[in-house]
């Protein structure tokens, strides 16, 4: 297969470090971009400990924020985890972003709706 016949896919990415990972929320919201520029479809999900950025990020002199910014403008952040921002006390963060907060599997975020749709799953 040629560059020019690459498929454009379809990715979910499921973000499950915390504050104690910057490295994984910025790796991810790059790809996100990166691969949303090519033309692709990407969906970012926040599960385990990933909820706690919600409690940071919004704040315009976070040095991530405006990543955050770009990331959410384009609707890249397709689900929070209520379990998950429930344990982080970031439920009312989530609601104030305009975030979807998401429990269909067992209070978390079911990831069969994702593959059913023909994503692939990417955790970090």
């Amino acid at each position: 297969m040629t560059k020019d016949q690459v498929v454009i896919g379809k990715i979910a990415i499921v973000l499950m470090g915390g504050l104690d990972m910057p490295c994984r929320l910025v790796h991810a919201f790059l790809w996100a971009l990166d691969m949303t520029v090519r033309g692709g479809e990407v969906k970012i999900v926040f599960e385990g400990e990933s909820p706690h950025w919600l409690l940071e990020l919004p704040d315009p002199g976070h040095g991530r924020h405006p990543l955050y910014r770009k990331v959410k403008e384009l609707g890249l952040i397709d689900a929070v985890c209520k379990a998950c921002a429930v344990q982080a006390q970031a439920v009312e963060a989530a609601a104030e972003e305009g975030l979807r907060l998401v429990y269909d599997a067992s209070g978390h975020v079911s990831l069969m709706r994702y593959v059913e749709d023909g994503y692939r799953i990417v955790t970090l």
